[in-house]
């Protein structure tokens, strides 16, 4: 009889059997007194399968009870996205009390009016900024990037810019004025780039806000670049920012954002003197390949020229680089006089561009230069280098078009499918945008496949920059996440991912 007690009350606590969906879980959750049990419930309801709408009433319910339970059912709303479930979610607010399991509940309310968009919320989510809780207010700065509504604007900048707020905090306002990417964030944006306190660099969110907001940006960078923003300069010298320092940011976003009109700027700065040859040949570089990116063929002639007279190999290779980006063969002939003087570091840079824009008249330049350079055989390293400048003009012989070019993404050597995107980015169209974007996901496990994943990254956003690419462009931002996702971690890819991510949002944009 004992026995048989037990297994009827395991039955009525059980309800004679679990639920096999998402409501019948949320109705256990509601109904529980016990809080291990209701939490483990409202666990339930976010894993099981199925349409999960029928639970959004009672998870409503539940948002009226403890905070635990409030945070847990928040959640779960947040991941089904149902609308209705935002003013529910704004009256669980509780801004009053220090409670810790209120101030997470809080924290969780802001995650999921952030999940759903909620544009109603952003009074109660700025209002939510001044928390006492470091963790709600960073919770409440990435619901209203998330959000994206303007109206967010003079909030997020006052936390951006605020002296007193957490750096982390801060970085995260940066983020979301860049998500929202309104221009009127320019200013704000604009002085964060250069601001700095004692360990704390704000650049790297102030620099993708800045990619962000796009075109709105680069009036701003200009005026830094050719030294007419007097407030800001002002404004830099007070705090120990050099003149360079402001040069070199300026111009290297401006190969993000920037126009035509930027290019002079950028080419005069090719010759920047500056006492400090760090600083000097920093704001050179960073000018340099802003002027790849942007494909700027006034540049060409000088860029190959410069490598030419620069004996640092890092930087000859930084400018040879540069002006394969920008594609004017009128650059191959400078380049072979940099490829025939200096050891192998100083000659492999000016090789590799020749390599990457001449065509097929240039195989032989290439086969003496290595019957020069390794009379007896080359090590393994000069040997691969070699081979893949000759696959890369090889190919260019083989293509005569876009159709071919786009073929040759796929092929199994990294040399040829670096190639093979600069000239898809450079005659390509929308239709191409799906092969560039397995380009960009395919797995990475050297220096060589890096740069084949640079270029297909520059060369769709080439593309995107001429046309509409519209859902094939959101395809490829949603591979860019996952690939994103599984490659962080790595110090490889790190670099190549930022512009990934950076292109991921314009192509998200551009699809809207």
């Amino acid at each position: 009889m004992r026995h048989a007690a037990v297994a009827v009350a395991c039955c009525l606590l059980a309800a004679c059997g679990n639920p096999t969906d998402a409501e019948g879980w949320a109705k256990r959750a509601e109904s529980r007194s016990r809080m291990d049990e209701k939490l483990q419930a409202l666990s339930e309801v976010r894993k099981a399968s199925g349409d999960k709408q029928a639970a959004v009433p009672i998870l409503v319910e539940i948002l009226k009870q403890a905070p635990r339970a409030r945070a847990q059912a928040a959640l779960a709303l947040g991941e089904i996205g149902d609308p209705a479930a935002v003013r529910p979610l704004v009256a669980a607010l509780d801004k009053g009390s220090r409670d810790r399991d209120v101030l997470d509940a809080n924290r969780y309310i802001a995650d999921a009016l952030g999940a759903l968009r909620a544009k109603d919320a952003v009074p109660a989510l700025t209002d939510l900024v001044t928390s006492p809780d470091g963790y709600v207010q960073v919770a409440a700065v990435d619901a209203l990037g998330r959000i994206g509504d303007p109206a967010a604007i003079d909030t997020l900048v006052g936390v951006a810019t605020g002296a007193g707020v957490e750096p982390f905090t801060a970085k995260k306002a940066l983020l979301a004025l860049g998500r929202i990417g309104d221009e009127r964030a320019a200013p704000a944006v604009l002085k964060m780039l250069f601001e700095e306190r004692p360990g704390v660099s704000f650049f790297p969110e102030a620099a993708f806000a800045v990619s962000q907001i796009g075109r709105p940006m680069a009036p701003s960078l200009l005026a830094v670049l050719e030294g007419k923003d007097a407030a800001l300069a002002s404004w830099a010298k007070e705090r120990g920012v050099v003149p360079g320092a402001l040069y070199a940011k300026s111009a290297q976003l401006l190969g993000d954002v920037g126009g035509p009109d930027a290019v002079p700027a950028l080419v005069q700065k090719l010759s920047y003197q500056d006492p400090d040859a760090g600083v000097q040949m920093y704001v050179r570089v960073l000018a340099a390949e802003s002027l790849g990116r942007m494909r700027a063929k006034e540049a060409a002639r000088p860029l190959a020229e410069l490598a030419a007279r620069e004996r640092d190999p890092d930087v000859r290779d930084r400018y040879c680089d540069a002006v394969a980006r920008i594609g004017d063969p009128a650059a191959v002939q400078p380049l072979k006089g940099a490829a025939a003087t200096g050891d192998w570091d100083q000659r492999e840079g000016p090789l590799l561009a020749i390599s990457r824009l001449g065509g097929p008249g240039e195989l032989a330049f290439i086969g003496a230069a290595q019957a020069k350079d390794c009379p007896k055989g080359c090590d393994a390293a000069r040997q691969a280098a070699y081979a893949g400048m000759v696959a890369r003009l090889e190919a260019a012989k083989a293509c005569g078009d876009a159709s071919c070019w786009a073929g040759k993404l796929a092929d199994p050597s990294a040399a040829v499918r670096d190639r093979a995107a600069l000239e898809l980015g450079r005659g390509g169209t929308a239709a191409n945008a799906a092969a560039l974007g397995e380009a960009i996901v395919r797995p990475v496990a050297d220096a060589a496949e890096v740069a084949a994943r640079y270029h297909a990254v520059l060369a769709l956003g080439w593309i995107a920059g001429r046309e509409k690419v519209g859902a094939a462009g959101a395809a490829v931002a949603a591979k860019i996440d996952a690939m994103i996702a599984a490659d962080r971690g790595r110090t490889l890819t790190a670099g190549v991912n930022e512009d990934a991510l950076r292109l991921a949002t314009r192509l998200r944009r551009g699809a809207e």
